[in-house]
């Protein structure tokens, strides 16, 4: 058996598997390196996203690597030999699987070495999310096995591809539920989420027994394949009543605070703290400008460090900075003028109906530019005279108008908001 899987590593279907993968793995790595630079659980849960694409390819190399015998019309030569009948079968899927598997490795560990520069944080269990992802392969090329045995035809490969793609696609509609944990894509937990550790032995019990009831099956192995099948029920119903993937409980340790130690304070969660440099250049200047003005914020700190249930306008001392998508492949600031934005928070007029519908004339939203262009020190352009009037009085005076506009932006008092749109 070590003979023959040598030679399907070297001639089958399997280098072709192995090469897909790792292209398959830089260009996905390439388009978006905001999900997972500078944090290993965002490169282990980028590695599950990208399952939607990766098990469809790996379903279509295994679905042409063990319909070989039948396109060529040497299965039942294949069948008369002394070896056992399924130990062709695992060959052919074991070396699709371990070449594909390899080829994406690959083009990872490339990124790791990135990840391995800057990142603050490393814990979080993100290596069993990657390992989950590695058995997802292992079940998507079982699959793969399976069609190729029952549709010899050339098409069947690049169809069951197709198909695959289309179906993870439909299940991510699921994100969400307990189900969503029995698809092999991303469940859309966030970085600093925490999965709990039950539930990531029965994703990977589950994708073990049902690689196991595939490959049974291509195979005729009706015991082995009603025995798996029943392992597999057996851990699918703990799964599907297990916890909703978007409610799982921060991880304490990825969102502990790391602040600076002079100027304005800004403090991110351990996981992003790897971004504070570039963070405090964009951020302090802002809050530098507010300081001392009633109303205004204090601090900016990244909103995976917000307790739960807190809203943002419950504390009006705080600016929370979104750096989800934030980070570049080497672990610098993607959008500083994203960031910019998240303090447009300051600025909101706090006027909304039961509904949580916000019927505002439209005077006040002008009104709300000018104080947000004067916080942002936005350049003012020769059209926008209201901010150039604005910027000519003494700073003092300045300073006076924003606080006279928070609290009214505060009290929802629209005749204040439009006569300080007015006459700055």
């Amino acid at each position: 058996m070590r003979r023959a899987l040598a030679v399907e590593l070297r001639r089958g279907t399997a280098p072709f598997a192995a090469v897909a993968m790792f292209g398959a793995g830089v260009w996905l790595l390439a388009v978006h390196p905001d999900d997972w630079g500078g944090r290993w659980a965002g490169l282990a849960n980028y590695l599950r996203v990208s399952m939607l694409i990766l098990c469809a390819l790996m379903i279509a190399a295994g679905a042409w690597q063990s319909g070989r015998e039948r396109r060529r019309d040497i299965d039942e030569l294949m069948a008369s030999t002394p070896r056992p009948g399924w130990q062709p079968l695992v060959v052919a899927w074991l070396a699709v699987t371990l070449a594909g598997a390899a080829g994406l490795l690959v083009a990872f560990a490339g990124a790791a070495v990135l990840v391995a520069r800057v990142a603050t944080y490393t814990g979080g269990g993100w290596w069993w999310t990657l390992t989950v992802g590695v058995l997802a392969l292992g079940a998507a090329g079982a699959v793969g096995v399976l069609v190729g045995r029952l549709v010899p035809l050339r098409v069947a490969a690049p169809i069951a591809g197709l198909a695959t793609y289309l179906g993870l696609g439909i299940v991510v509609y699921w994100d969400g539920t307990a189900a969503a944990w029995l698809s092999p894509v991303f469940g859309g937990w966030a970085v600093y989420s925490l999965v709990p550790g039950r539930v990531t032995v029965l994703q990977a019990a589950w994708l073990v027994a049902l690689t196991a009831l595939l490959l049974a099956a291509a195979a005729r192995q009706r015991r082995a394949a009603l025995m798996a099948g029943g392992i597999a029920i057996a851990v699918a119903v703990p799964i599907t009543i297990g916890p909703n993937t978007r409610r799982l409980p921060a991880d304490p340790a990825a969102v502990e605070p790391v602040c600076t130690s002079s100027g304005p304070q800004v403090c991110l969660s351990r996981i992003n703290a790897f971004l504070i440099d570039d963070v405090t250049t964009v951020v302090q200047p802002i809050l530098g400008r507010l300081d001392g003005i009633p109303g205004a914020p204090r601090q900016a700190v990244d909103h995976a460090a917000r307790p739960a249930g807190q809203s943002i306008e419950q504390d009006g001392d705080t600016v929370w900075l979104n750096l989800d998508y934030q980070s570049t492949a080497l672990g610098g600031l993607a959008s500083p003028e994203h960031l910019r934005a998240d303090f447009r928070q300051v600025t909101r007029v706090k006027c909304e109906d039961a509904s949580g519908a916000r019927g505002v004339d439209q005077r006040v939203y002008r009104t709300d530019t000018l104080a947000t262009d004067w916080m942002l020190d936005e350049a003012a352009t020769p059209d926008d005279e209201p901010l150039t009037r604005l910027r000519a009085l003494p700073e003092p005076a300045q300073r006076d108008w924003f606080a006279a506009y928070l609290d009214a932006a505060d009290r929802c008092d629209i005749q204040s908001l439009i006569r300080l749109g007015q006459q700055p």
